[in-house]
């Protein structure tokens, strides 16, 4: 006992000595040049736990808007984010580091991610494995299946999602009233933004109905290994889970040791190590009962089945952790893509009226006149829709970090800059849509950009420098899934609802580890007065 107490200072003495000294004779080595680059800080230019510590400090603005602004500020085409990752400030770097054409591949930091909880298609580094596991799901993202899923899950959520709204309705916000009562504030976007899409995507993913609109909130019964059963919630596991591996996982070699080292001596990381069991827990049970499902003869038009039976009715190569990994990976990029981009896109309308006001007219003339939810068949080609939805993305992407990739041993060429083999390379897609060569007066919310630039060169530019998805051969295979379900419920909430914000000055805050995340958005909602009737037409 003495000696496991002994040795916990030791360690934390020794280890911090050795990595640092190495750092130090690396760094005044300096093999690929790249002194000549300023640190994001002091740390970075020695070890990557520079960027972890960028990550978890304590500070009032996200750090992707910290970098956006080292590189507005310094003017600086490169910033040095760790001794061999070097990050770039330039919309045009995004096609040369993430396009079909790169040369560049998934970093180390992958195969870390992989190696702890499974394999997915978000994180296996394989081209030949990645290739293959898209080909095993993609007859089931095509449009044929899209119509199933849409009529029979989604809009019964945001059926659902009515209902909960309605039953938080207050009335009408006088016309010279500045701002709500407080006590009027009483639907926070966030959590039901995360709810919702929480819901939807387990029924696209796995046929399954939680009912977590009905019950007000996202949480789950999970057993622990001793037979006690508990609640936790779907999404604040989540986040637990990424706060706990965005922490440290920069720091890929050591990942594992820093995760029990910091565990020992932070209560708040160890909290969000246990919240992270939680999500595993709660996925797995979830992936067990379908699998169980399947076995007994339900054969099930969902996105969980062509792990479970290939084109050919074989099973497909895949281990059940792997399948739980998929479902993990699934699941939490729905809550956190579609979900947040309900408080995302609604605020940014309320805080315009012009723009909620268009956006209104365009609804109102494609949709049926009455009161109900805003079909996929009706709201899929209205430009203006999109632009909003692609607006708040580009604003507030989900994934706002840098996502790291590897040069080739030979190295590349990115943004004109020669960079040697085997670097880890990135640009934020928070300051890849902040370009203002890109996007001109990019801080502004303005939907118009995506409509008004239509067959012109930027527009070109802009769809090549949005990135909220990813992009190339590695793009999100769930994309067209998180724009439908985000599409039917925003397109259902601006057509049936009228909303107001704290006040005017009131700004959207965010928590930012691998994801970028709304916290909360309290509003006040009331019905439109046409549309006062409790019906819920489809």
């Amino acid at each position: 006992m003495f000696a496991t107490i002994l040795l916990i200072p030791i360690t934390l003495i020794l280890l911090p000595t050795l990595i640092v000294l190495r750092a130090v004779i690396a760094y005044l080595q300096d093999p690929k040049d790249f002194r000549k680059y300023a640190a994001q800080n002091p740390l970075s230019a020695f070890t990557k736990l520079g960027y972890c510590w960028e990550l978890g400090r304590k500070h009032s603005t996200i750090h992707s808007r910290r970098l956006y602004l080292d590189h507005l500020t310094s003017g600086a085409k490169v910033i040095r984010l760790g001794p061999n990752w070097l990050s770039f400030g330039r919309a045009r770097a995004t096609r040369d580091i993430y396009g079909f054409t790169s040369t560049a591949k998934k970093s180390a930091i992958y195969d870390q991610l992989s190696g702890g909880g499974g394999a997915h298609l978000a994180n296996i580094s394989d081209k030949g494995l990645h290739k293959f596991r898209r080909s095993m799901v993609a007859h089931y993202y095509a449009p044929k299946h899209q119509r199933h899923w849409e009529e029979s899950w989604v809009l019964d959520s945001c059926a659902d999602f009515m209902k909960a709204i309605d039953a938080r309705c207050t009335a009408p916000l006088k016309p010279y009233e500045q701002k709500p009562d407080p006590g009027d504030l009483t639907l926070d976007l966030v959590h039901w933004g995360y709810t919702y899409a929480c819901e939807a995507m387990i029924k696209v993913g796995m046929s399954k109905d939680l009912h977590l609109l009905d019950q007000g909130d996202n949480d789950i019964e999970i057993e622990d290994e001793d037979g006690t059963r508990r609640k936790v919630s779907i999404v604040q596991s989540l986040h637990c889970a990424g706060r706990a591996a965005a922490n440290l996982i920069w720091d890929t070699k050591r990942f594992t040791r820093w995760v029990k080292l910091y565990s020992k001596v932070s209560k708040e990381y160890a909290r969000n190590v246990r919240g992270g069991g939680d999500w595993h827990a709660a996925m797995t049970k979830l992936v067990l009962e379908r699998i169980e499902r399947h076995r007994k003869g339900e054969m099930l038009d969902d996105l969980f089945m062509p792990w479970m039976e290939g084109k050919e009715g074989d099973e497909p190569d895949i281990s059940t952790r792997d399948r739980i990994a998929e479902i993990e990976q699934m699941v939490g990029a729905a809550i956190d893509a579609p979900g947040g981009s309900v408080a995302t896109t609604i605020y940014n309308l309320v805080k315009d009226p012009r723009t909620f006001q268009k956006l209104r007219a365009e609804l109102d003339a494609g949709l049926p006149p009455h009161r109900g939810v805003a079909t996929w068949q009706h709201i899929k080609s209205m430009p203006y829709l999109k632009a909003c939805i692609d607006e708040a993305m580009r604003l507030h992407p989900p994934v706002a970090t840098d996502l790291i990739r590897r040069t080739p041993a030979e190295g590349m060429v990115v943004d004109g800059v020669a960079v040697p083999g085997n670097t880890d390379i990135s640009i934020s897609a928070y300051t890849s849509h902040r370009d203002p060569d890109v996007f001109p007066d990019p801080e502004r919310w303005y939907p118009d950009r995506w409509t008004d630039n239509r067959g012109t060169d930027l527009m070109k530019d802009m769809l090549a420098s949005w990135i909220p998805f990813s992009a190339g051969y590695r793009t999100c295979m769930g994309r067209n899934v998180s724009i439908v379900i985000q599409a039917c419920v925003i397109g259902t909430l601006v057509h049936n609802y009228d909303f107001a914000l704290p006040s005017k000055e009131w700004e959207l805050p965010f928590e930012e580890w691998f994801n970028l995340w709304p916290t909360q958005c309290p509003v006040k909602v009331w019905k439109r007065e046409q549309f006062a009737q409790p019906q819920y037409a489809l």
